[in-house]
């Protein structure tokens, strides 16, 4: 399937929403919201009784659904070292009573106590280091995947190029996305800033996957794609395994 063979005609998009990909800024009629979910059972996340984010009362994701038989999914993917950046910087500061604050994103500072973005790097990277996350540690774009270690999205955004693919979609839908709405931005610096060269290595081998299947490096995307379609990478969840 290519770009030229999509047809939305009566059809709506649910939209599979990576954390810091800009995804609560994606907005049209035709497109249907399902927050932040996983398409595999039985995932864990920290619940707030265990210093986890406050709106997180079960330690399970719940399952994305898809009520709809005639629909595509859609969602947006970000180079791993800008989206690890927002990550940490995402919400506010630690406060030093030590009470809870909302600091990273899903409190990830709060939970772990993280004072500095080379702490969090450092700890992400570390293959002994519990995450307040695992699944996103393991892999970050893991909710794309489904039980069978299928991509189930139709449609990947790169976030470096999210004006041109919603140019391009805007061609086909019926209700346009708007590109005007306001952007929910963590950190308005430039993400190369934050890192230092022994961060970098870091992640180049903690991400390797997400950087080779994805095409992206330190610098960027390595290849102008505004819009993937219909991805045939897997990946098994469970077992944080890339299936060749």
């Amino acid at each position: 399937m290519s770009f030229n063979d999509l047809d939305f005609t009566n059809k709506v998009l649910y939209f599979i929403h990576i954390p810091k990909t800009s995804g609560s800024a994606f907005e049209s009629k035709q497109i249907i919201k399902l927050g932040h979910r996983f398409n595999v059972p039985n995932l864990y996340r920290t619940p707030k009784d265990k210093r986890g984010f406050h709106e997180y009362i079960t330690d399970k994701w719940s399952l994305y659904t898809y009520p709809r038989k005639n629909h595509y999914k859609i969602t947006i993917i970000r180079n791993p070292f800008d989206l690890l950046c927002s990550y940490y910087h995402h919400g506010e500061k630690l406060k030093l009573d030590g009470s809870y604050s909302h600091s990273g994103w899903a409190s990830v500072n709060y939970t772990h106590q993280f004072k500095t973005f080379k702490e969090f790097i450092t700890a992400y990277c570390d293959p002994s280091f519990t995450w307040h996350m695992p699944a996103f540690k393991n892999f970050l774009f893991s909710q794309l995947f489904n039980i069978n270690s299928n991509c189930i999205v139709d449609i990947i955004i790169k976030y470096e190029y999210r004006d041109e693919a919603i140019d391009m979609l805007n061609i086909k839908l019926t209700h346009k996305i708007n590109k005007n709405i306001r952007r929910n931005v963590s950190n308005k610096e430039n993400y190369k800033k934050y890192y230092d060269q022994e961060m970098i290595d870091l992640v180049y081998k903690k991400c390797d996957r997400e950087l080779k299947y994805f095409n992206y490096d330190f610098n960027g995307s390595t290849k102008y794609e505004p819009l993937i379609i219909n991805p045939t990478i897997k990946y098994d969840v469970y077992n944080n395994k890339i299936i060749e």
